[in-house]
Formats: C-alpha cells, structure tokens, sequence
C-alpha cells in the first residue's frame, strides 16, 4: 500500500465536541514544513461534514490531503471505515504525516486498536495521542459521568487545555491539578490560546502503558436517515437545500445543505445560531455579509470570515432531541428576501 519503506508518523487528536480540533489541526498544517505532505483524516457525527470543508482552504498551499468520513464514527463495523478511508488517503497522498481526527462524541480506543493492529503495524509510526479540553468541563457532572468523555483523557499523552484565552483562573487551576493527578503521568500538560501548538509536539512518542477504564463506553449502532442522499449526490444548482439526520451515542444529529445561490441575513443568522435552544452548532453560509464560519459549542459563540465555499451547510448536534422541522423552519426564516 506504501510508497516508501518508512513507517508515517501519525497522531489522534481527540477531545470533546466544541474543543476546537478542528481550529488546532489548521493550525498545525499552518505550521508545517514548506514543501512537506501531510495528510488528515476527519470524522464527523453528522452527515453533512463542516470540518473537511474548513481544512480544504487554498491558503494552506500544496501537500495537504483531506479525506471526510461524515455520518458516524470511524471504529464502527470493526473499523473497516477507518481502514477504507485511511488505505485511500496514504494511496493518494504519500504523506509524511497523518493527524486523523475521530468524532467529539467517539470514544478512541477502537481508533487506536485498529491503527496499532497487525495490519498498519509497519505502515504507521504511531506517536502521542493528543486531547483538547474545554477546562470548564472538569467542574460539570455531566461530564465527568460521560464514559466516552473520561476516556479521551485517560488515553491521551497529551492533555492541552483549549481556549484557554476564554477559560478563567481558578479552571485553569483546576485543569493542571486534575490532569497532574494521573497515575501515569502525562507526557505533556499545557494550555494553548486559538489552537495553537508546537508541532514539536506531535513527534513525542505514545505510551502503550495506557489504557481505557471505559472500553464498551460506545455503543456500536448508528440510526441514520436519509442515508442515500450523500453529497456527491447532490446535482449542481438543481436543489434549494437537503437535510440529513442521525443519531447515536446518546447524541442526534442534523444538518442541512443550502444552494451556494441562498443569501442569509448575517445578523439573523448569528441570532439562531447563538440561541439558547442550542448547545451545539456549527455551519458555514454565504451571506450578505460575505462567507463566514458560525459556531457555537455551549455557552461559546464565534464568527468570523472565511474563503467562499462550495455551498452552505450546518450541522446541528444534541443531547436531547429535537423539532428538526421546526429548526428548518427557523433556518428558513434566515434567507435574504430581497
């Protein structure tokens, strides 16, 4: 399958939905040697996928490969999702380092027994496994009673408290003491500001020694509808929008693609996406304003501009359910009139 007879180094960036992966792996291939490969594989809860159109940017130059695999989770049906779109990416791509990224809501062990197995044995030089943590979470039961949620710490070497620019002092405190208090010590503990680190990082070797306290946290079953409509089967211009549902991992899921032709009102917009009503939601738009990048994680809301994209598209992502037509409608309720 390998072009060259050195194994690739490759690392899991992992954390929980909204601990901005996504914004620390551009700033990684941001970062990386002029002239290098590197390749990234991405998964998504939903079926829409926000974070592989984010990382296929022009500003980022040659030598980056991206491959998506939207609606689900990597390590279902034993990891042959995994193993496809990985196989196709070191194929097409060559690369001299891989950063894959599993869905917030996955729980990495089945990750990493499918890329430490016998098959990638010689293909892949698996190095430290990396979390991102919104500190905050450390004080919420709710978190702390999430399986999936204390294992992605438990397997990580290195523990990096995102965001740290919006996290307050005593939960910086918090965080340091609570990953200090690990048996086996983490090989790095740091705080980092607008997803950025050193790529120094990424070469620090993985600790075998650590282990999941959760392994059957995940429960292997995905209810998906609308499964057929991909979005390479999408035909150009002849749609107005499409939605996409999904649930599973005590989480539900949906996301909506808008013909790139749909204008939505900026500030409408900004208002649906930082409701109350959400916890989760992130989506790319054309609008009056230009292109731009929504997202809100929680009580966190950013916006900001970005190269035009391909169409527009949200992906919505709860613990409870909800009136997705009635979301629709909301939604809707954004477009520019006139």
């Amino acid at each position: 399958m390998k072009k060259n007879n050195k194994a690739i180094p490759t690392n899991l960036i992992i954390g929980f939905l909204g601990s901005g992966k996504t914004t620390a792996i551009l700033s990684l291939l941001n970062s990386r040697s002029k002239n290098s490969r590197w390749a990234v594989l991405v998964n998504e809860f939903g079926d829409v996928g926000i974070d592989g159109a984010l990382l296929e940017r022009e500003d980022l130059g040659e030598g980056v490969f991206i491959k998506e695999v939207p609606g689900g989770c990597l390590c279902c049906a034993a990891g042959l999702p995994l193993q496809i779109a990985l196989n196709l990416l070191i194929q097409k791509a060559d690369p001299q380092r891989i950063l894959i990224e599993p869905t917030g809501v996955g729980h990495p062990k089945k990750v990493l027994d499918v890329l430490t197995g016998e098959f990638y044995k010689n293909v892949l030089d698996l190095k430290a496994t990396i979390c991102l943590l919104e500190v905050h979470k450390l004080k919420e039961q709710k978190y702390l009673d999430n399986e999936t949620f204390m294992d992605q710490l438990n397997i990580a070497d290195i523990v990096l408290a995102s965001k740290a620019d919006q996290a307050s002092e005593e939960d910086l405190i918090h965080f340091y003491n609570f990953c200090n208090s690990y048996t086996l010590a983490k090989d790095y503990i740091g705080s980092i500001k607008f997803g950025r680190f050193s790529t120094d990082l990424l070469n620090i070797e993985r600790n075998t020694e650590r282990h999941a306290s959760f392994p059957e946290a995940h429960p292997h079953q995905h209810k998906e509808t609308n499964i057929q409509n991909t979005i390479e089967s999408i035909p150009d211009n002849n749609y107005s929008w499409q939605k996409f549902e999904n649930n599973g991992q005590g989480y539900y899921g949906c996301g909506w693609i808008f013909n790139p032709s749909m204008i939505f009102d900026h500030e409408k917009l900004a208002l649906f996406v930082n409701s109350a009503a959400f916890s989760r939601v992130k989506g790319i738009f054309h609008t009056n304003n230009g292109w731009c990048l929504f997202n809100r994680s929680e009580q966190q809301f950013t916006k900001e501009i970005i190269a035009a994209g391909d169409d527009s598209r949200v992906e919505i992502i709860e613990p409870d359910y909800h009136d997705w037509n009635a979301v629709e409608a909301q939604l809707l309720a954004c477009i520019c009139t006139d």
